[in-house]
């Protein structure tokens, strides 16, 4: 039987993401990063990915609206071997460039009341695409001339969200069905800043999949003494809505650039603090 378009609501996709509780999931993803130049050069297999997706979803109760808040850790792995990358060597500069891991301390998107979905009897699947064009805003500071002169920041993202269909009608998800829950997410978006490719034509594929964990003690080994080492504030969620922007590898870049520049070990240590919330 084929798909069949339908509706379901935040709460259904609350309940299958994360959970209608508020608790902290984990979501791993691994997958790889292609370079595509805008010239006579061929596709290049640049990076393998290991990540994590540490959310929550939380309700307004004065509206009933709900947030997705979560942080994320991605790391850059050698393609050929898996090992994390410490440094890197542009093959278009010769430099070597001090990898920066993506680290977002903050993110946040709001949930529609109604998100379309294609249903079939046994599988669910639910596509959220964004296609952003903003300005860059390191394009107008002399000092990222070479590693971000772009006037905007371009980019398509796909997420696609599959688990059994099941998972709508039931009143709660048990902890077994968190590893029926998959994503898989596609990136066509502009170089990384710390690459440092002054403002050569070309872009970034990032193609990934992932999977919603049963606990934090699923997680990757690796990311999970990255944690506890050095980043204890990505153990959980943010609690709700924070009072500031999210991040982006635009604002991490200007954040952490002079840490960057001294060659300092990223991510870089993420101790817990406190913040205020929205809600």
């Amino acid at each position: 039987m084929s798909l069949s378009k339908s509706i379901i609501t935040d709460e259904q996709f609350v309940k299958v993401r994360c959970s209608n509780d508020s608790q902290t999931h984990y979501l791993e993803a691994t997958g790889a990063m292609y370079a595509h130049p805008l010239d006579d050069e061929q596709p290049v297999h640049l990076f393998n990915f290991l990540g994590v997706d540490i959310s929550r979803c939380v309700q307004d109760k004065a509206t009933g609206c709900w947030t997705l808040v979560s942080r994320k850790i991605t790391l850059y792995l050698d393609p050929q071997t898996d090992s994390v990358l410490k440094n890197w060597q542009n093959p278009w500069s010769g430099e070597t460039r001090n990898v920066l891991h993506r680290s977002y301390d903050y993110q946040e998107w709001a949930i529609p009341p109604q998100i379309q979905a294609d249903i079939a009897p046994e599988v669910c699947a639910i596509s959220l695409d964004f296609n952003w064009k903003k300005p860059n805003p390191l394009a107008t500071n002399p000092k990222f001339a070479d590693y971000s002169p772009e006037k905007y920041i371009q980019s398509a993202d796909s997420y696609k969200y599959l688990f059994p269909t099941r998972l709508l009608t039931e009143n709660f998800l048990k902890p077994e069905d968190s590893g029926t829950v998959s994503l898989s997410y596609y990136r066509m978006g502009p170089w990384e800043p710390w690459m440092k490719m002054k403002g050569k034509p070309g872009f970034l594929v990032l193609n990934y999949t992932g999977v919603k964990l049963d606990s934090y003690n699923a997680l990757d080994p690796r990311l999970k003494t990255l944690i506890e080492e050095r980043m204890p504030l990505y153990k959980e969620a943010p609690v709700g809505r924070l009072q500031r922007s999210i991040a982006t590898s635009w604002t991490r870049f200007e954040e952490q650039f002079d840490a960057c520049q001294r060659g300092e070990e990223f991510p870089l240590p993420a101790p817990i603090v406190e913040e205020p919330c929205l809600i």
